[in-house]
């Protein structure tokens, strides 16, 4: 009885490796195919699902050629589908057909799909990546990313899944990309290779595939080639690091992956103003305005230095000092709606200390009535001159509802009736 069944799982076990071999043949007759139909692909997929629990068994070239196949048309059937999972899954195949060989101690396959398929494949998954990007899909720009990441090992689709994580935000998993990224050294300098798809109008990125944009090229579908230069993406790793580390209140992570990021990079704008933000979190204004002075000495016409500077001398209560950096910002950009728009808040915040003084006059001698007549005068003096920074900002912005708000309440502070309706009738509710 026991022979009897040990001949039988040998002949059930001889069965399924013969028709793994009949379905791998199918399989390649039908992705051979010039333009295969949709019952050519819905046969495909039952090979698939058939050959799949026995595969394990097959030699290793079998599995190699198995999973080529397999991984082709999931492909497909992804990039068709718009399927992140579906994309996920031929990444896994391909991955298990370079295990395979590399058991087998060959590559016919693996070379099969790094010389044929993957330079189609991956400018295809980057556009994909790229629309969702645009269309504010983070999260499934990410997961391309990081399945071309798997595909190429290129250190580059790790680094853009880490950005896009940032942008979900999934601060978890950006912080274990940027890690691996910094732990490999990366730095992502280098050429890379752009050229104009005619179609679109746009601008697309061959990374480092210079045969590939050649060949997009001469092929008349693109236009415009370029070698573009890439500088070091270190220091913007590190800094991403440090403000989620501030975010999520990792304060000593975030100090010393500043030390590191200013020793790799002394001379760079973003860094140091990071390190100012971090002191400025801390409550170190001393700190905090010294690096903005500076940042101000490497980039003195940069009128969002000097806005910063302001609204820290606001917090701090120093409203000669605030006004100077408003004004300075303005200086540099005539636009800065913020900038106007601060330095009339300024003005409504000295009305403020005006309006408790008048209301702690509670007598009614003739001293008391001067000294409420000269406050009030103050104070009309006080509004008059914040409306032109509002007016100013409005005519940059006609639609700032800010802006406008301010204006009401002045205007009708003012008993100027009409030109606060004037400004009621553009509040959106």
């Amino acid at each position: 009885m026991k022979k009897y069944i040990t001949v039988s799982l040998s002949l059930l076990f001889a069965t399924g490796m013969y028709a793994q071999k009949s379905e791998i043949r199918t399989m390649k007759k039908i992705m051979d195919k010039e333009k295969p139909t949709e019952a050519d692909y819905k046969e495909l997929q039952g090979l698939i699902d058939t050959a799949t629990p026995y595969i394990g068994n097959a030699k290793p070239e079998e599995q190699a050629e198995f999973y080529y196949y397999k991984g082709s048309y999931e492909l497909q059937q992804a990039l068709k589908a718009n399927s992140v999972d579906a994309f996920t899954k031929a990444v896994g195949s391909f991955n298990r057909l370079k295990a395979a060989e590399k058991d087998a101690k060959r590559k016919t396959f693996t070379e099969k799909f790094d010389n044929e398929l993957l330079p189609i494949v991956s400018p295809q998954a980057f556009q994909k990546a790229v629309d969702f990007n645009k269309n504010k899909k983070y999260r499934e720009a990410s997961q391309i990313f990081k399945a071309m990441y798997d595909l190429s090992k290129d250190p580059l689709h790790l680094y853009y899944s880490a950005s896009m994580a940032v942008a979900v935000p999934d601060y978890n998993t950006a912080l274990e990309y940027y890690q691996q990224l910094l732990d490999m050294n990366f730095t992502g300098e280098g050429v890379y290779y752009t050229a104009v798809n005619k179609k679109t109008g746009e601008k697309e990125n061959f990374g480092d595939n210079k045969n590939l944009m050649l060949a997009s090229v001469r092929s008349g579908e693109y236009s415009n080639p370029k070698d573009e230069k890439d500088p070091s993406k270190k220091p913007e790793i590190l800094k991403n690091m440090v403000l989620i580390y501030m975010e999520v209140n990792q304060k000593s992570k975030a100090e010393q992956l500043l030390v590191d990021a200013r020793k790799e990079s002394p001379d760079d704008l973003d860094l140091l103003i990071t390190e100012a933000n971090f002191h400025i979190q801390n409550k170190e204004i001393g700190k905090y305005e010294a690096l903005m002075q500076q940042a101000i000495s490497k980039d003195p016409n940069n009128p969002t230095l000097y806005y910063n500077l302001g609204v820290v001398s606001t917090d701090n209560g120093n409203v000669e000092k605030a006004k100077e950096y408003y004004q300075k910002a303005i200086q540099f950009n005539p636009k800065y709606v913020d900038a106007h728009i601060n330095l009339g808040a300024l003005s409504l915040k000295e009305d403020e200390k005006i309006v408790d003084q008048m209301n702690a006059i509670t007598g009614f001698s003739a001293a008391d009535n001067k000294k409420y007549e000269d406050l009030k005068k103050q104070r009309e003096a006080l509004l008059k001159g914040a409306i032109p920074h509002f007016e100013r900002a409005l005519a940059i912005e006609p639609d700032n509802q800010g802006a406008i708000s301010s204006l009401v309440g002045i205007y009708g502070a003012l008993d100027m009736t009409n030109k606060q309706n004037e400004y009621k009738a553009k509040l959106k509710n």
